[in-house]
């Protein structure tokens, strides 16, 4: 099969493709029939602008606008709310996420819980999935996904103000998954809150 007139984030959104479909290129007046694979990106990649302020601070919803930037956890899910539209990937008890807008399709009669500590993200791009940061303790917090960090080819890039590191396997904190990274923010040496800056994570294939 060769698709033409397409651009490749297009075709990435279609189901039919593969990595054997072919894509016609035209050069210098001829047409060339180039695999998908030739154009795939080598990497999927997270980046956004991460602002941090306060401590530790459980807070719960039930109605009314969400704020952009939050991770929201959906803890009740009664009378079949739905949050997909504002970044939610499935409505389930137990699913994270961080809102991509303020008014949910329906409330239902659904609990959301969110933490005020936690890093407010702005996303600037995701092609890695479902993405969301928690508040840790004081000068530690963490992005954790549904096992999207895969294990020895996954990097990360920031500009935090105050940071000092920041580690795939969570050697800080002892913890080694495909689920989390963690980062940790100093003041002299000492973990402080309140910290902005840009996080950009990479998954290569």
């Amino acid at each position: 099969m060769t698709l033409t007139g397409k651009t490749i984030g297009e075709l990435a959104q279609l189901s039919s493709v593969t990595e054997d479909t072919l894509f016609a290129v035209e050069y210098s007046g001829k047409t060339f029939n180039l695999p998908y694979s030739a154009f795939s990106p080598t990497y999927k990649v997270y980046t956004a602008l991460l602002t941090q302020s306060g401590g530790d601070d459980l807070q719960s919803q039930q109605s009314g606008l969400l704020t952009v930037g939050v991770t929201y956890y959906i803890d009740d899910n009664a009378s079949n709310p739905d949050f997909t539209n504002v970044g939610a990937p499935n409505n389930n008890v137990g699913t994270y996420f961080v809102a991509t807008g303020t008014t949910p399709n329906s409330w239902g009669e659904a609990t959301l819980n969110y933490n005020t500590g936690a890093p407010v993200v702005t996303v600037l791009e995701n092609t890695i999935g479902n993405v969301w940061f928690t508040y840790n303790g004081v000068g530690n917090y963490r992005g954790v996904s549904d096992s999207l960090f895969t294990l020895n080819k996954t990097i990360i890039y920031s500009s935090i103000d105050q940071f000092q590191t920041i580690s795939a396997d969570l050697s800080l904190t002892g913890t080694l998954n495909d689920s989390q990274i963690g980062y940790q923010t100093f003041i002299s040496g000492t973990l402080t809150n309140d910290s902005v800056g840009f996080i950009e994570i990479r998954v290569y294939n």
